[in-house]
């Protein structure tokens, strides 16, 4: 009989910070495939979007699948407006959310 998760993990104990950093990643990577899925609905490539931009296809690259959370808001709001968006980020605060359109 195969060993079951719970005492895979009890083999394998995997700390609270190791757990939160791996989901940190991979919602990240999410996002960054969310990004380039929204590109290629738009029938771009990141050439074009580059161009639009002002910027090199590698910076293009870097957006979509580099540090999401690390991106100035300046390069996310041309590349979303590079796809024909506006960026809008809201600020949920305890006497309610803050909508900015940028």
């Amino acid at each position: 009989m195969g060993t079951s998760y719970r005492e895979f993990r009890q083999m394998h104990p995997v700390s609270d910070e190791a757990m939160d950093a791996a989901r940190a990643a991979t919602e990240e990577k999410i996002r960054a495939y969310e990004l380039r899925e929204a590109r290629k609905a738009c029938g771009l490539t990141q050439e074009q979007v580059s161009e639009r931009m002002g910027v090199g296809q590698k910076r293009v690259s870097a957006v979509e699948t580099g540090k999401i959370d690390t991106l100035k808001v300046d390069t996310l709001r041309r590349y979303v407006a590079a796809l024909g968006g506006t960026l809008c980020i809201t600020a949920e605060l305890p006497q309610g959310a803050v909508r900015l359109s940028l």
